[in-house]
């Protein structure tokens, strides 16, 4: 399948120009749409061909694609979230459409737009996230190169008339030689940029609320309703499309919003409306009111692999009654752009996965620590329910980390070396290797390539540090 992604500047579309895209993508044998975890729209088109004639027709309405350039990248924006969720008070419409305005140049960096205030849009899975500070007109830059884990704190702010500017330099100077440090690639930036900036008066990271329930209807402060609409396959039939398209013209919905959960956002519904919106969800199916534990999933896009095991896992987790209130997960996301509490990986083979759990729950900056290796698809269900019993005991005990092991008892075992890196303290053991990434159990740490990097936060061999563990 060849997946055509439709760029939205910030997650937002007509329902005007929705149609027309479904209209013409009907006509190429499309028949589902899906949102990407960039709130971009995704058309799954049978042929490579096809997909290029349906790219121009679609970027002849006035809507960019990645067909002429497939590393182009969408600009998130936490505007879906404005009047539904908390918000930053001086942080509007009209100032997200300034800077979105701004920003129209297609763009090979990911930037985020992030309002710390809301909970529906992660603030740090692009290259560039600039996330509101309390000052009004004034944001905080957290630069992340692509691949890496650790992200820079900017030490000043940017002012929002100035980050289409800033956003220009930054991506410049980004591809014309790599970044070997971080601290001189901003000082550089900053001999160039004439924007207008403020001095960041402490270091900042903001702590992320747990996953909000985004489906349903929903009533906002100004007594109008708002719906999010979910599916479990994230896959919205063309039909159902056209038709929300059609009842939101009706109805003066002025705008559909895309949300990094792969959701349809719509606001602005009258009271007087709800009959026929409820209507239109029963005629397609479209089920609300979806528990909890369903929407706390991040998945990367267009792919049916990583549905069904998350979908797998809801049913195992169903049958074992699992409470995983206040936390998230990730499938096969990559580790610099999850925004979930754990993160499950494959390991090597496609049916073995690896588990891993942020070490302090609601510190965006705690490392990732390995909780299960290399296990089966079907026993993912009970690493999930130990951790989450886990996790919630510490909760009851105020404790800040997780338990160390036990004390040993009886005749001390004997030690073996592993290497473990200071950044994040993902560990490299030689009895399981690193078969994923080529390195096969066995292998010694020393026998490693020097070019070897910490698979978690990209930290350099030299900088791993020798430990010592019992035998098992």
């Amino acid at each position: 399948m060849n997946t055509l992604r439709i760029l939205t500047q910030g997650g937002t579309v007509s329902p005007g120009d929705l149609r027309r895209i479904v209209v013409l993508a009907r006509e190429y044998g499309v028949e589902t749409l899906e949102i990407s975890n960039r709130q971009e729209m995704l058309l799954p088109v049978p042929k490579a061909l096809l997909r290029e004639d349906l790219a121009r027709r679609i970027e002849a309405i006035g809507r960019p694609t990645d067909a002429a350039d497939p590393s182009v990248q969408n600009v998130v924006s936490s505007l879906p979230a404005t009047d539904v969720f908390p918000d930053t008070p001086w942080l509007t419409t009209g100032v997200y459409l300034d800077v979105l305005a701004q920003l129209s140049r297609p763009t090979r960096l990911k930037i985020n737009l992030g309002d710390p205030a809301q909970s529906l849009v992660p603030l740090f899975s692009g290259n560039i996230n600039f996330v509101a500070s309390p000052e009004p007109h004034y944001w905080y830059v957290f630069l992340r190169p692509s691949g890496a884990v650790r992200r820079y704190g900017w030490p000043v702010l940017i002012e929002t008339e100035s980050i289409g500017a800033f956003a220009e330099v930054v991506e410049r100077l980004y591809f014309e030689r790599p970044i070997t440090d971080l601290e001189t690639f901003y000082r550089n930036v900053m001999s160039v940029f004439r924007g207008r900036t403020r001095k960041a008066e402490a270091e900042w990271n903001p702590v992320p609320p747990p996953t909000p329930v985004y489906e349903g209807f929903h009533q906002t402060r100004s007594g109008s309703y708002w719906l999010g609409l979910f599916r479990k396959t994230y896959a919205f039939p063309l039909a159902f499309v056209e038709a929300l398209c059609e009842l939101a013209l009706q109805t003066r919905a002025g705008k559909l919003y895309l949300t990094p959960w792969k959701t349809f956002l719509v606001k602005d519904i009258q009271e007087k409306d709800l009959p026929g919106w409820r209507q239109l969800l029963g005629r397609f199916g479209i089920r609300t009111h979806v528990p909890s534990w369903y929407l706390n999933w991040q998945l990367p896009n267009a792919d049916p692999e990583a549905v069904s095991l998350k979908n797998n896992l809801l049913l195992q987790l169903e049958e074992a009654d699992v409470r995983t209130d206040e936390l998230s997960f990730s499938v096969k996301v990559p580790f610099s752009e999850v925004a979930a509490s754990v993160a499950i990986q494959v390991n090597g083979a496609p049916d073995r996965f690896d588990v891993y759990q942020k070490a302090l729950s609601g510190n965006p900056n705690a490392p990732f620590v390995l909780v299960a290796k290399s296990r089966p698809a079907d026993a993912l269900g009970d690493v999930i329910r130990d951790l989450a019993q886990s996790y919630y005991e510490r909760q009851h005990a105020f404790l800040p980390e997780p338990p160390g092991p036990e004390p040993e008892t009886g005749a001390e075992r004997p030690l073996r070396t592993v290497h473990q890196c200071p950044h994040c303290l993902t560990v490299y053991d030689p009895e399981y290797g690193e078969p994923h990434r080529g390195f096969e159990a066995g292998r010694s740490f020393g026998s490693l390539p020097e070019e070897y990097t910490c698979g978690l936060c990209d930290a350099p061999k030299s900088e791993f540090t020798e430990q010592y563990r019992p035998e098992r």
